[in-house]
């Protein structure tokens, strides 16, 4: 049987062809005085550390415990440029346990080489220095820091893992935070066992593949019997997959998380099928995989068990409701209100914890938190399921295979009336069928007897904002005086609660004051909605300003509400712009001319329109009588933009930027 292969290519963006230069064919320990002087396209003024060589492969072949095992070798040579590289001499190599097996790790070794008077100084790791760390109940670490590090030194390490846990195929990354001058990864796999090569990034691969026969050799020792050998043949495929002179990933504003874009395989076992045996099923499908999910003690079997406990509970979160809706509202509000998250993320419960410990600890991760809320609903008699999702620092899931590792986030999906909400209780100040922006990510989960995928999408989300000033003389004070209305949108109303829970309202608007060019005096404050949760605030206050008393006056009538620099400053972009939501902005301001004052100068009206009415950007700006009329309004209608559309993008907040900082002058009538 051939082994079905299926790539999937996340992002393919086409490159400038650059000056190809390789550490092809490095040995382990070969360093020469010669390999200290680097050049590449790809290192420049910001590079502190370089991948010389990466080098690894993974095969499957026959073992001494009538089984197979996975063998996987890495050899990785690193030159250190400066002090700001030193953390690229700090490895951890994670190894995968489940019970009392774990992946074996053998054949070490690192040495850190030093140029010294034009002789190779060579110090070696001491076995003492490996440091073993449990990371999870399914990870542990080996970790080690290079001796006798410095600028300019070259380090180099290799190991192998032994492995029987098939699922665990290494993935492989061939991009990263440092420039990878060489790197090519080999898999050989025989036809018993089927895998799905999951392909991601935008620089692009060398790809080989060869077929060829094989005869396995099995060795089985029973007991006290003599061993037993075993021959199987069966042909095997071999892939390798290399890249020169791979630029390190530039983190960029508006991106989910770059690992999404990095040049990277992975792999996901499907099925395993020996000669005249039954095929077995590794990966399963989405009905399968919630199945099991809703048995796992980790997740839902604690929602199959007759809660009563929560009965009481369940009645003093819901007394006084009449209706399904209401009773949710009030079991949603007491979990948020009551519970406090350990962990910005979970899937899964921690390891021997039942609601009922989250509850009388009245904390827990995300998932323990949401599981709980779920239960809560349940045992009122409403309709709710969890759903796995992956949060935006995390990485995208899969939209087509049930691949658990994808997630780290568990929500309450709940359903009244025909209609579906989805809840987050552990976000403090978090409104009822809102979720916080990690959230929207694509693809998610739902768990349940019939199990559904759905997605969050940013480009679902509008940020909405409307700021009014209306500006006046001040005949008591000679000076200006001022109101300011705003509604900020969902989310910035969200920051400006969270703010306000450790800070004075007071003590907030005065560091606001700060942000003006002109002395500015706020007072009468307030703010509505404050404690209603499912709705922005409003804000709004009295301002006294003063420009000044010169012959001429500068000042921007955006006050402090425009956008003052680009956030798009890299001259290109390889992989999208990923918003939190939509926008949509309107800026009014109404202003008296200051007397003794007329408008030499006013920016000119504008209107620019991104790509295909993608996005609106209009400002106006009139004098009418005595007084000054702006309008600023951004409308950007989409969330995600393509990266062949960044340079647009780009240009399109340059401009609004411009505009932004444009100024009027009033100048003093003689």
């Amino acid at each position: 049987m051939r082994i079905a292969l299926l790539a999937i290519g996340l992002l393919l963006v086409p490159i400038l062809t650059v000056k190809l230069y390789a550490q092809e064919g490095v040995k382990f320990g070969k360093i020469s005085a010669t390999d200290f002087d680097v050049k590449s396209p790809v290192i420049d003024s910001n590079t502190n550390a370089v991948i010389l060589s990466d080098v690894g492969s993974s095969k499957i072949d026959g073992n001494n415990s009538g089984s197979f095992s996975l063998i996987h070798k890495r050899s990785t040579r690193i030159k250190v440029l400066n002090k700001k590289g030193f953390d690229a001499a700090n490895i951890s190599i994670e190894l995968y346990v489940s019970g009392n097996n774990e992946e074996r790790l053998s054949d070490l070794k690192a040495v850190t080489y030093n140029l010294e008077n034009g002789v190779v100084q060579q110090t070696k790791l001491e076995a003492s220095n490996v440091f073993k760390e449990k990371l999870n109940k399914n990870w542990n670490a080996r970790k080690f820091t290079f001796p006798n590090l410095k600028e300019g030194s070259i380090i180099e390490y290799s190991y192998t893992i032994e492995s029987d846990f098939f699922n665990f195929l290494k993935p492989w990354e061939f991009q990263g935070n440092y420039p990878r001058l060489y790197t090519q990864y080999t898999v050989n796999i025989p036809e018993f066992f089927q895998y799905v090569f999951l392909s991601q990034g935008y620089f692009p691969l060398k790809n080989t593949k060869k077929d060829f026969f094989k005869t396995y050799s099995i060795s089985d020792a029973n007991g006290t019997q003599a061993t037993e050998h075993y021959s199987l043949p069966g042909s095997e495929t071999q892939n390798s997959w290399s890249a020169t002179n791979v630029p390190a990933i530039k983190e960029e504003p508006f991106t989910s998380t770059t690992d999404n874009y990095i040049s990277k395989l992975d792999f996901q076992l499907s099925k395993i099928q020996f000669p005249n045996g039954v095929p077995k099923d590794i990966m399963g499908n989405w009905a399968t995989t919630s199945e099991q999910l809703l048995k796992s003690e980790d997740f839902g079997a604690g929602l199959s068990k007759p809660n009563i406990w929560l009965n009481d509970e369940v009645k003093k979160a819901t007394a006084g409701t009449a209706s399904g809706m209401d009773a949710a509202r009030g079991i949603y509000a007491f979990v948020r209100d009551n519970f406090t998250k350990t962990q910005n993320s979970g899937a899964y419960l921690s390891d021997n914890t039942t609601l009922k410990d989250v509850f009388r600890k009245k904390s827990g991760n995300v998932a323990e938190i949401n599981i709980l809320l779920i239960a809560m609903l349940r045992q009122a008699g409403l309709t709710a399921d969890p759903v796995l999702l992956s949060t935006r620092s995390h990485g995208f899931a899969h939209p087509f295979y049930p691949l658990m590792s994808k997630y780290n986030y568990t929500i309450c999906c709940l359903k009244i009336d025909g209609q579906t909400y989805y809840l987050d209780a552990t976000q403090p100040n978090m409104g009822f069928s809102h979720l916080p922006l990690q959230c929207y990510n694509g693809p998610a989960f739902v768990v349940a007897s019939s199990p559904q995928n759905i997605s969050f999408e940013s480009d679902s989300l509008t940020e909405s904002k409307s700021t009014l000033i209306f500006v006046v003389n001040d005949s008591a004070s000679k000076g200006l005086a001022g109101a300011y209305s705003e509604t900020p949108g969902y989310y910035e109303s969200m920051q400006l609660r969270n703010a306000l829970a450790t800070k004075e309202v007071n003590e907030y608007f005065k560091e606001t004051e700060k942000g003006y060019s002109f002395p500015m005096k706020f007072s009468e404050f307030q703010i509505d909605s404050l404690k209603k949760y499912d709705y922005p605030v409003s804000v709004r206050y009295q301002m006294k300003m003063d420009l000044g008393k010169e012959d001429l006056i500068y000042f921007n009538p955006m006050f402090s509400e425009g956008i003052k620099t680009n956030p798009f400053t890299s001259a290109e972009r390889y992989y999208p712009v990923e918003m939190p939501y939509k926008i949509y902005r309107v800026y009014v301001l109404n202003m008296e001319i200051p007397k003794g004052y007329k408008v030499d100068e006013i920016p000119k009206s504008s209107r620019v329109i991104l790509n295909n009415n993608e996005g609106v950007f209009e400002y106006i700006a009139a004098v009418n009588e005595n007084r000054i009329m702006l309008q600023s309004k951004i409308d950007i209608r989409k969330a995600a933009f393509a990266s062949e559309d960044y340079q647009t993008l780009r240009d399109f907040f340059g401009y609004i930027v411009k505009k932004h900082n444009e100024q009027i002058v009033l100048k003093k009538i003689k």
